[in-house]
Parts: C-alpha cells; sequence; structure tokens
C-alpha cells in the first residue's frame, strides 16, 4: 500500500476502516458507480477461489468482524452474507489498492 508520510498509524488505520465501512454502504445500496469511486486507479480486486454461481448482489451482510494486521493500511475483513467470505483489504492515499476475497464453501 502506499504510504504517506503525513499521517500517523492510527490516522492510516481508521482511513481503512473507513474505507470498508463506505464499501459496505455502497454494495448493500445496489450503487456501482458509487462502489468503483472507492478504488484507487491502480486497484486489483481479485477472487481466488471464486465458485460458478456466485451470486451477483449482496442483500444483506448478517455479520461481520474486522482484524487490523501489522499494516495499519490492510485489514481482514470476516463476513457472512450469502456465504462466509474472507476478505483481505488495503487501503493508500488514491483508495483501496487491493480487494482480495475469499468465499468459504457452505459447511466449511
Amino acid at each position: 500500500m502506499s504510504v504517506s508520510p503525513y499521517l500517523t498509524v492510527h490516522e492510516r488505520r481508521q482511513r481503512a476502516h473507513g474505507a470498508v465501512d463506505r464499501l459496505q454502504e455502497r454494495l448493500l445500496a445496489h450503487d456501482p458507480h458509487g462502489v468503483a469511486e472507492l478504488f484507487a486507479l491502480n486497484a486489483v480486486i481479485e477472487f481466488p477461489f471464486a465458485s460458478p454461481g456466485w451470486p451477483a448482489e449482496i442483500t444483506a451482510i448478517v455479520s461481520q468482524t474486522r482484524y487490523d494486521t501489522t499494516d495499519p493500511d490492510v485489514l481482514v475483513v470476516e463476513w457472512q452474507a450469502d456465504a462466509r467470505h474472507i476478505t483481505v483489504i488495503g487501503v493508500g492515499a488514491g483508495g483501496i489498492e487491493l480487494f482480495r476475497d475469499y468465499t468459504v464453501a457452505a459447511g466449511g
């Protein structure tokens, strides 16, 4: 993630949590343009284990747990919607730079 010399570790961590908050709000509002605006121009979006038939929309987030990492710009978010997801999200000065979602199969 791009490191800003002007933000403290606490401010960088707050920025990451704020980006996740805004991402979830816009996903639930079915606002694809709003979601796109949150991502940096050089963002990497990965779904390494996406299964066929993965839902086209998220209607509700049932539960969520966030884990801070040693990098204040990176969060791990474990959340339940249509399936259980573990998502690594990295945020830099330009927005979300990394979104890597691991969908956990039913019963997993």
